[in-house]
């Protein structure tokens, strides 16, 4: 780690680190993600869409994708991360700023204001402007809530000003994408209160249970199954965060049976329900109720461990006020 900033609802570093992935390190989060990759051999997964990424290319990942990253040699490899909610920019430009940003939807459409995938970003200064953000890091915390929202909404501007009407960066894949796979996902994503089979998927998307499970087996080192009890948990994490209570959560995303969503929340993340227990978020405004001060995203290096694709003996607590959010930062 070189530079850091960390706040309540921002995290933002300038990381270094020299570890290889024998899988992709996949994850999501509810909070908006800007990476900049400056050198190393990686690939990039996003909404079930694999990348190979240039040196200087820019991604504007949205709330709620499914993405990851593989590491494919101990070649140094360097990158920005930026993770942030719209609460930090001023509540009159909140809405505005936001709807430059791409969503699932836009980045599917390739109608983004701002393309979700910028190659030669050296041409728009997006990696000086990045470095006067994290010049900040010795301000005092007053001074980087004050300066960081405006140079960042000046970036966020300035993108779209010259980006916006253009042609778009083709991204270069890595190999076939396959054509249900994003929708498959987002399907999931959008249900994670329903009864979700193997069936039930298979018969939606036509497409047969042993070719599913090999998709999932291919892409994310997973089964169907587990990789939807893995986002119906990690809902269940966001309801806890939010003020419902256990009991509640495990019958709003379909556990009649409250041992086994104990049983089962307690061996995805590590501990019990009631750690993640909150007592809501009454202070916050109501066109903030989806971006609580507790930012629930999935810790990306628990999902290695489940995958057994790297062995870690202790994991952090994923948050923005407590530890830079990169999934090597513990190697």
């Amino acid at each position: 780690m070189e530079h850091q900033i960390i706040a309540e609802t921002y995290n933002f570093a300038h990381h270094t680190s020299e570890v290889a992935t024998p899988d992709y390190l996949i994850h999501s989060h509810d909070c908006y993600e800007l990476y900049y990759f400056v050198s190393g051999q990686m690939q990039y997964l996003v909404d079930g869409t694999e990348y190979q990424l240039e040196p200087n290319t820019c991604l504007l990942i949205a709330p709620g994708v499914i993405h990851g990253i593989q590491i494919l040699s101990s070649e140094p490899y360097d990158r920005y991360t930026f993770h942030f909610v719209p609460s930090i920019f001023a509540r009159e430009r909140r809405e505005a700023i936001t709807n430059l940003l791409p969503t699932l939807t836009t980045v599917r459409n390739r109608k983004s204001p701002i393309p979700f995938f910028i190659e030669h970003a050296e041409k728009y200064q997006i990696r000086e402007r990045l470095d006067e953000i994290l010049s900040l890091a010795g301000k005092s915390r007053e001074m980087q809530d004050l300066l960081l929202p405006v140079l960042m909404e000046s970036l966020l501007v300035s993108l779209f000003l010259k980006l916006s009407g253009g042609t778009p960066s083709i991204p270069h894949f890595s190999r076939p994408v396959p054509h249900d796979l994003a929708e498959i996902l987002d399907y999931i994503r959008r249900h994670p209160s329903d009864r979700i089979t193997l069936e039930k998927l298979s018969a939606r998307f036509f497409i047969s249970r042993s070719q599913l499970n090999n998709l999932f087996r291919r892409y994310f080192n997973t089964s169907v199954m587990e990789y939807v009890t893995g986002q119906r948990l990690s809902y269940a994490q966001k309801l806890l965060s939010n003020g419902m209570s256990a009991a509640d959560v495990a019958l709003t995303i379909g556990y009649t049976d409250y041992s086994t969503f104990y049983r089962a929340y307690s061996k995805h993340m590590g501990h019990p329900p009631n750690q993640d227990k909150s007592g809501g978020s009454g202070d916050i405004h109501s066109d903030e109720v989806e971006w609580s001060a507790v930012i629930p995203f999935r810790d990306p290096v628990e999902a290695m461990r489940t995958e057994r694709a790297l062995q870690q003996k202790t994991l952090p607590d994923i948050g923005f006020e407590n530890n830079a959010y990169d999934p090597l930062d513990t190697f």
